[in-house]
């Protein structure tokens, strides 16, 4: 109930501040006699995109509003305040930076057509500057889908400013394209400089908005994947077989993060933090175990179950002290959901048969919220059983793969995470794939003999 009262209330509170922010907004517009289609417009794409055709990437509402306010504050900045055109509105940089931020090209068009129209209502209803405005964002965004390197957002912002800039020359000049007019380079410069300028301030702003509105992007998370990163050094030397193990999970999670359309680099940088907690006690999980000597050996089940389960909490802390983004912190604190520690929760069962124990060998959770944690909770269950595998033939890593997806499927591990059975299935058919390739059959190659 506190729940459904928690979301209840969020929900009041983003009404209330989508209503303010459009009572002031219409106030500004009033007071600067702007065309409203503008707002109307985007009361019509807010209303689209939560309940006629819901986006599966949309941003929580307050980060809508927030943007759409600063969008409409700038926009008046640049052209009521300063007097420039309205070509100089930066929609390439909003474009740019919705589509960075959140990876859903969709919301990156609407937004588009919400700033575009604002142009367009901003001088006068002029239909050219907003068709501008609208093809220049929609170029810049397309170009800055999960771009991986910063200069790849500054040429998106060149691109567009000249996509726009031949969108505006077409529709406005009336004479022919052969002669120039100084107004006409004027216009090259000014959507150059905007395009341009716009692009090379999200570069310089990007982390602050991946610390308001909690996401992390791709350029960052190439930094994170970068194994000089203090906490992957860590890993590395303190507990190599943790850090071989998440190696093997990762390049699991990033094949099948592609077959079912999510990003890859984002499960295969969770794939690399999601065990850090096994640094605090290494030597207690089996793929670290020096000399084979068995850490356990002399433990009761409910110590040793209340070792393996902290791992996920000593991992959260870790993360917290390195400053991890919440979208990798996700991955430690989810990947094992409400799962058993089956190995301990069958032991204590033979000690005490008649006691009920699966509630306390079952991790916290939460269960997966996303699908690329799904993929890496499956990958890291599936990685770790293959390797028990006596003779991991196709067949029986097939088996073995498919028999981990279905107790995860009927558990109800998977219920929070919106995959459907054809992404199951193709996330399946990948770790196979993958699987197989790691355990390929060798030649016996003859052995040297004297002569």
């Amino acid at each position: 109930m506190n729940n459904i009262s928690g979301k209840r209330y969020r929900g009041m509170g983003s009404v209330i501040a989508g209503l303010l922010i459009f009572v002031v907004a219409g106030f500004i517009f009033n007071v600067y006699a702007l065309d409203y289609s503008a707002l109307f417009i985007a009361l019509v794409l807010i209303v689209y995109a939560k309940y006629i055709k819901p986006l599966e990437n949309m941003p929580p509402a307050v980060d809508v509003y927030l943007l759409g306010a600063l969008t409409i504050l700038i926009s008046l900045v640049v052209s009521v305040f300063f007097k420039f055109s309205g070509y100089a509105i930066p929609a390439i940089g909003f474009a740019i930076l919705v589509t960075v931020l959140f990876e859903s090209l969709e919301f990156s068009l609407l937004f588009a057509f919400f700033i575009s129209s604002m142009g367009a209502s901003i001088e006068g209803g002029n239909f050219n500057v907003g068709v501008s405005l609208f093809t220049g964002a929609l170029i810049a965004g397309r170009m800055s889908f999960r771009v991986r390197r910063r200069s790849q957002i500054i040429k998106a912002g060149f691109v567009g400013a000249l996509v726009q800039f031949l969108t505006a020359i077409i529709l406005e000049k009336q004479q022919g394209f052969l002669f120039f007019s100084s107004a006409d380079v004027n216009l090259l410069e000014t959507c150059l400089i905007t395009g341009v300028l716009s692009a090379i301030v999200v570069f310089w702003v990007l982390p602050l908005f991946e610390y308001i509105f909690k996401v992390v992007t791709d350029i960052s998370l190439l930094e994170l994947s970068d194994i000089n990163h203090p906490l992957l050094r860590r890993l590395i030397l303190e507990a190599p077989g943790t850090y071989s193990h998440s190696l093997v999970v990762a390049n699991l999670s990033e094949a099948a993060a592609e077959a079912i359309g999510v990003n890859p680099l984002l499960a295969r940088v969770g794939a690399y933090y999601h065990d850090v907690g096994k640094l605090e006690k290494p030597n207690y999980f089996v793929e670290n175990l020096v000399g084979y000597k068995d850490a356990h050996k002399d433990l009761k089940p409910s110590m040793s179950k209340m070792i393996i389960m902290n791992h996920v909490k000593d991992g959260m802390e870790l993360a917290a002290k390195y400053h991890l983004n919440s979208k990798i912190i996700d991955f430690i604190a989810q990947h094992h959901g409400r799962s058993l520690v089956y190995y301990f929760y069958q032991k204590a069962k033979e000690l005490e048969p008649e006691v009920q124990h699966e509630e306390e060998y079952r991790y916290p959770g939460p269960k997966p919220q996303s699908k690329e944690v799904v993929i890496v909770s499956l990958a890291d269950t599936i990685e770790a059983l293959s390797r028990t595998l006596d003779e991991p033939t196709p067949s029986r890593i097939e088996e073995m793969a498919r028999d981990v997806v279905k107790k995860r499927l009927l558990d109800g591990e998977l219920d929070e995470s919106n995959l459907t059975l054809k992404d199951l299935e193709k996330i399946t058919r990948s770790f196979i794939r993958m699987l197989n390739a790691l355990f390929h059959s060798r030649i016996n190659y003859p052995k040297d003999t004297p002569h």
